[in-house]
């Protein structure tokens, strides 16, 4: 029987299994820091900037002298990062929006009905008229410049769709068409 040194085994088992824990262990810290790379990143949508303000200062050659009678300089960047806040689009109070509600579904009055419910919250309201053709699903047309108070009427027609106004000649003098389609309920 000769003896094995220390080193030596009968089979790499041991081996194998270990370098694979350890190839395991790199995949999974990789995929971890690419997950906090891409969570933390900044995007094309970001809306973070860094600009040179006008009050910020760069100096160079900068020399200090030091007691052996040696000069040496430093060059020093001084500036100033921004962030902007992001500001919240002023919505008109309704008083300030004209509402014009088109029925495209043919359910009579249904259109008189939400008019009067417009008018009893605050907004001005234009007649209200039949549309053709039937829409789905409903639909919030704006004009350029009422887009927030597009959405804020979501809340009587919550299923609807905030689209701008491609034909302005539709309703003249209305801010936001609501046009009601099918899947509108009482």
């Amino acid at each position: 029987m000769t003896d094995k040194g220390r080193h030596e085994s009968n089979g790499g088992g041991a081996f194998y299994r270990d370098l694979a824990i350890m190839i395991l262990g790199i995949i999974l810290v990789g995929a971890a820091v690419f997950f906090l790379l891409v969570l933390f990143a900044d995007g094309p949508d970001s809306a973070t900037t860094t600009t040179r303000e006008p009050g910020s200062t760069t100096s160079a050659g900068q020399s200090t002298t030091t007691s052996d009678g040696s000069t040496s300089s430093t060059a020093s960047t001084s500036s100033t990062s921004t962030t902007p806040t992001s500001t919240a689009v002023p919505v008109r109070p309704p008083g300030e929006v004209r509402v014009v509600v088109l029925n495209s579904i043919g359910l009579a009055g249904a259109a008189g009905r939400m008019t009067q419910q417009l008018d009893d919250a605050g907004y001005q309201t234009l007649p209200a008229s039949d549309y053709s053709p039937e829409q789905d699903p409903s639909r919030l047309w704006y004009r350029v410049g009422f887009s927030a108070e597009a959405n804020e009427l979501l809340e009587f027609v919550p299923d609807a769709r905030v689209e701008p106004l491609l034909d302005d000649s539709l309703q003249p003098g209305a801010d936001v068409v609501m046009i009601l389609g099918t899947g509108y309920e009482e």
